[in-house]
């Protein structure tokens, strides 16, 4: 079972970024344009339009699996955290050929004592030849290998030799009660893991807020082309009530994007706002981003840069 998790990070309105935009690159840099905004809209397959929906989810992919397998199987799953939630309501995912949207409510909150846990890597560092206390990874309690990584940025080491260096600090870690630990106010040591030296501290307490919740699955199509159908009929917006010169401007975005500096004009203001509207009024869902134009399915992309 591979379960796949919606894109949250598209959730609550087209994307907006700072980055500067093509069409508007020589008036950004050096004249009076210090705002632009830039249409995109592209063409989308059924295929595409599953996957722009879902997508597979790497950082929290066992914990995604157990609770999508154990709600489905059991109706709900159960989940305690007093860190990021691994799903959301409103997300979209498969399991095992079938595609559901997830329900997630909140049925306890409490307080933990946490410990901070700091790591520090530089490429070029090695522990001191005399004085540092050395542990190699797999010589530690249970609970001191969970908590390095709990903070572990595993991802950043998945490419090639990973960065230079980077520095986690406070990174709040809950041990066991009474569990055994070599790294509690041991103060900075070195941890050998996977052939790299890592320097840490797990020292100071502070509470965190510990969450759990209850979550459903509601099936919303038992195949690829259903749950296609059904993004076309609840997600995808129409965007059938344009006038001649939004259409226009709307075109101009299919055939090769549009970029214009503030003010906007006229035909490309209106046409921003009723986007806008879509995205205010479809806030929950993936509508805000996908629309449908004479007969075709499209993602829409308005980005807003500012200098």
């Amino acid at each position: 079972m591979s379960p796949k998790l919606s894109r949250r990070a598209l959730l609550g309105g087209f994307a907006a970024g700072s980055a500067l935009l093509s069409g508007c690159l020589g008036g950004l840099l050096g004249s009076s344009c210090t705002s632009s905004y830039s249409l995109e809209a592209t063409v989308v397959t059924d295929p595409e339009l599953v996957d722009i929906v879902t997508e597979d989810f790497h950082e929290h992919a066992e914990t995604v699996s157990r609770l999508v397998a154990t709600a489905a199987s059991e109706g709900a799953a159960t989940y305690s955290t007093y860190h990021s939630i691994p799903l959301d309501s409103g997300d979209y995912v498969e399991h095992d050929g079938a595609y559901y949207r997830v329900e997630r409510e909140r049925t306890e909150t409490r307080e933990r004592i946490a410990r901070e846990v700091s790591i520090e890597y530089d490429r070029d560092e090695s522990p001191p030849a005399t004085g540092a206390t050395v542990f190699k990874f797999d010589e530690l309690p249970e609970a001191d290998r969970e908590a390095f990584l709990a903070t572990y940025p595993s991802k950043d080491f998945e490419n090639g030799d990973g960065p230079r260096g980077f520095s986690i600090g406070g990174y709040g870690h809950v041990y066991p009660a009474g569990a055994d630990s070599q790294l509690i106010d041991a103060g900075p040591v070195w941890i050998r893991y996977e052939g790299r030296s890592f320097e840490v501290t797990v020292g100071e307490t502070r509470t965190v807020e510990e969450e759990t919740f209850r979550y459903t699955l509601e099936q919303v199509g038992e195949d690829r082309a259903a749950f296609a159908a059904f993004v076309h009929e609840e997600v995808v917006v129409p965007l059938d009530d344009l006038s001649d010169a939004e259409r226009a401007v709307f075109e101009r975005a299919i055939d090769e994007g549009v970029d214009e500096c503030e003010p906007l004009s006229d035909d490309f203001a209106a046409l921003k706002e009723r986007l806008n509207e879509i995205s205010e009024n479809r806030a929950a869902s993936y509508g805000d981003q996908l629309v449908e134009y004479e007969g075709t399915t499209y993602e829409v992309e308005l980005m807003h840069a500012v200098v």
